[in-house]
């Protein structure tokens, strides 16, 4: 891989892994990491190391006008008649390079599943090595029993602030930056959701998912990284063909509402659920697969709230395109998604 930074702005290249060094050897790559480094290309085309009648990918730095030279030179490689490819993510280049080769650098997140999934998320599993290797975290199974030996608590919120009590203290005792919980164990243990402990710790910043789902606690990771934001975690009740779609889930982030009200858990009817109002306006729908080979983040418009007893107590109708719907339907990454408000 050859490196162009110019003399006025040098910056360094950090990737979260190591590219390895069989693709490096059989690829054109060239690190675009300032601006001013368009004549430094032609100077390696001039010297022969690198050649228009190859592909070149150029990776992005994202800092000090990189993109900006970048785009110069793959719109010179193309009038050139050359194939030129810009690498702008991480994301991009795991799927260029292919994620199960690249081997990660640094001290991985560390991610807890407490208890296993829920029975019925029966294409929710991953393989915990591949989401080592493909996205540097590190998957640390934790018994269920961790939280149901408080036994039973109180039904109302000081027993959801005992939850989340213990949550927090397992968070610091396996110095975890995310979690996912098998809650419905706790319906029949400790008698009460854990709604309000992952609405809290997903407002603290500790992405916090539900009903043990990894993929979406990965996805939670994703739009971390990507949008800053936490997300809403969702279960899909309507959809239509013109796109039109209701969503619903019993725990949200009140960070992300406007207004809110306590209530029972839905299928259950005991403990504590969260009945949020979500502002209107534009959001992302995003899951990432389990085989983390698909990242679905599509815009969505949320056109109105609203409460009906049959469903999970925070309830949005989004309106996205007809082909999302379709997609949906047709090419489903399971139940849950993920709603995130673009800042």
């Amino acid at each position: 891989m050859i490196t162009l930074s110019s003399s006025l702005h040098h910056e360094e290249l950090h990737l979260p892994f190591q590219l390895p060094a069989s693709w490096l050897a059989t690829h054109q790559v060239l690190a675009i990491l300032t601006g001013g480094t368009e004549s430094l290309f032609l100077e390696e085309l001039k010297r022969g190391t690198i050649s228009i009648e190859k592909p070149i990918y150029l990776i992005v730095s994202g800092q000090s006008n990189s993109l900006a030279a970048s785009l110069e030179i793959l719109t010179y490689i193309q009038s050139q008649g050359g194939e030129g490819h810009l690498l702008r993510s991480v994301e991009d280049i795991q799927e260029e390079v292919g994620g199960d080769e690249l081997e990660v650098k640094g001290e991985s997140l560390r991610l807890g599943v407490i208890g296993e999934p829920s029975s019925w998320l029966i294409a929710s599993y991953v393989d915990y090595e591949q989401v080592r290797r493909k996205m540097g975290v590190e998957l640390i199974n934790i018994p269920i029993e961790e939280v149901t030996s408080l036994g039973e608590v109180d039904g109302g919120l000081d027993g959801a602030d005992k939850i989340y009590v213990r949550l927090k203290e397992i968070v610091h005792q396996y110095r975890l930056d995310g979690l996912t919980l098998r809650c419905f164990d706790l319906l029949s243990t400790v008698k009460n959701t854990g709604c309000i402990a992952l609405s809290k710790l997903n407002d603290e910043g500790i992405s916090a998912a539900c009903e043990g789902d990894i993929p979406l606690l990965l996805t939670m990771m994703v739009a971390r990284r990507k949008y800053g934001q936490p997300g809403f975690q969702v279960n899909p009740a309507r959809i239509q063909a013109d796109g039109r779609m209701l969503w619903a889930h019993c725990t949200v982030p009140l960070t992300m509402t406007t207004s809110h009200v306590l209530t029972t858990h839905f299928e259950s009817g005991i403990g504590v659920g969260i009945h949020g109002e979500l502002p209107l306006g534009q959001y992302r729908l995003m899951k990432l697969s389990a085989d983390l080979k698909t990242l679905l983040d599509e815009p969505v418009e949320l056109v109105a709230n609203q409460y009906e007893d049959g469903l999970c107590r925070t309830q949005v109708w989004l309106q996205g395109t007809p082909e999302l719907a379709e997609r949906l339907l047709t090419h489903p990454l399971a139940n849950h998604h993920l709603l995130v408000k673009v800042p």
